[in-house]
Formats: C-alpha cells, structure tokens, sequence
C-alpha cells in the first residue's frame, strides 16, 4: 500500500562556526548531517574532516529560531567567541563586476547579504557604468545595511558570497559605523574607497550626507581621479526588467 502522507517537515537555522564560514570563503566544502531527535528537534554535526560543528534548531513560524528569540549573539572580533547583547551598527559594502550579468549578480547577492541572521538592508544606490581604460567596463553599485556581525565576520560572510556566485563580482566592506582597523585582513574603512568613484558616485546618490574617515562622501568624489568615468545606468534596476 503506497503512503501518500506528506512528509513531516521542521524549519531549522543554520549558524556556522568562523572556521566554517572561513572554509567556504576558500571554495572548501563543508558537510552538514542533520539529526532528528526525540523532542522534535534537530542536531547537526561538521564534516568528517574536522570543520566543526553548526548548531541547527527549530524555527520559529515567523521563520527566527527560538534561541535568536531569547537572546542576540554575535561573534568576538578577536577570539571569535560568542557574545551576548550583540550591537547593530550601519555598514557600507560595495559591489563590482565586469561581466554583462552583473545586474544580476548583484541582486543574488544582496539578497543573500540580507538573509544573513542579523543582517537588514536599509538602502541599495542606483547602478552605475564604469569605464576602464587598462580593462573591461565593469558595473557598480553600493548597499547600506545594518548587521549584527562584526567588521571581521562581516568581510568573511562577504567572501563567502563570492565564492557562491564563482568569484564573479567583487564584494568589499567600505565603511563600518563606529569601527577603524588597520589589520591586514580588515582593515575598516577601506583605504582605496575614498578615491575610488566607482563607489564614492553611487553611495552619494544613496546617501547626500555620507561620510567617510570624516570627510564628506560628496568632497571626494568631486576629488576622485576616476571621477570622469562613472555614471549612472539605473535608478531602479534592483527591481528588474528592461532597461
């Protein structure tokens, strides 16, 4: 006799460890085994090759697990450890590409940039036309967003982004409210951005009152040397369609 019952279903959040998310942003595999217990929730262990255990929980009907209900948690910038009471702060990220399909590309990920726990996008710039005189032209665009993550877990998530659409747009954390670094693999805000119009043009189409390293977004981009070679493609290509 053929059961035609629907299969039992349970919604689960995923969080992975800073080794993991580290292992996929260098284009490594990471396996995820999924348990089902007794209690009607779910258990889930790393792959075999040691990249640690994600911990998996039912969700919520709103989608939210119960654990992100009760408590915030974000991930220590210096020992990656978790820590409660996790701030939002205001972050600009970039998006770069020189392929026809970028449009695209970048709406994949922005969306995959807003479905990150603690991650809301809070504005997306008009895309821009970027003329290169030593390579291809390339298209460009700027979001703000709020996060939970720190600066560094921020840029991991970032890469990991790349490495999902096959490295094929670039992705780069331009300014972090409240935060400086000057380490080598996070360094905030980015040291190019404030001469680079292909993002000071966009995010100053985004945001009027921008700054950056306490300078006025406005002042330099009228300094930018690429200033020239910049202009805008789309006001509303985030909702897609012709042009």
């Amino acid at each position: 006799m053929t059961d035609n019952r629907e299969p039992a279903r349970i919604g689960v959040t995923v969080q992975l460890t800073e080794e993991q998310t580290r292992a996929l942003a260098a284009g490594q595999a990471v396996d995820i085994v999924v348990r089902l217990v007794p209690d009607g929730s779910a258990t889930c262990s790393g792959s075999p090759a040691g990249m640690g255990a994600a911990a998996m929980e039912p969700s919520s009907d709103d989608g939210t697990s119960y654990a992100h209900q009760e408590s915030m948690r974000e991930l220590s910038p210096t020992a990656g450890e978790l820590l409660p009471g996790a701030v939002s702060r205001r972050a600009v990220v970039s998006l770069d590409s020189t392929l026809p399909e970028a449009e695209t590309l970048f709406r994949s990920a922005i969306v995959s940039l807003d479905a990150i726990p603690g991650n809301e996008i809070e504005g997306i710039s008009p895309l821009y036309h970027v003329s290169n005189f030593d390579g291809p032209d390339a298209m460009a665009a700027v979001v703000q967003l709020h996060t939970r993550l720190d600066a560094r877990s921020l840029i991991g998530a970032l890469g990991t982004i790349e490495v999902a659409h096959a490295d094929q747009l670039d992705l780069d954390l331009v300014d972090m409210e409240g935060v400086v670094s000057d380490e080598p693999d996070c360094r905030v805000p980015w040291p190019s951005a404030a001469q680079r119009a292909q993002v000071l043009a966009p995010w100053f189409d985004m945001d009027p009152d921008a700054r950056l390293g306490g300078d006025p977004v406005s002042f330099l981009l009228a300094m930018a040397p690429d200033a020239g070679r910049v202009g805008v493609l789309s006001d509303d290509w985030i909702l897609g369609g012709e042009r």
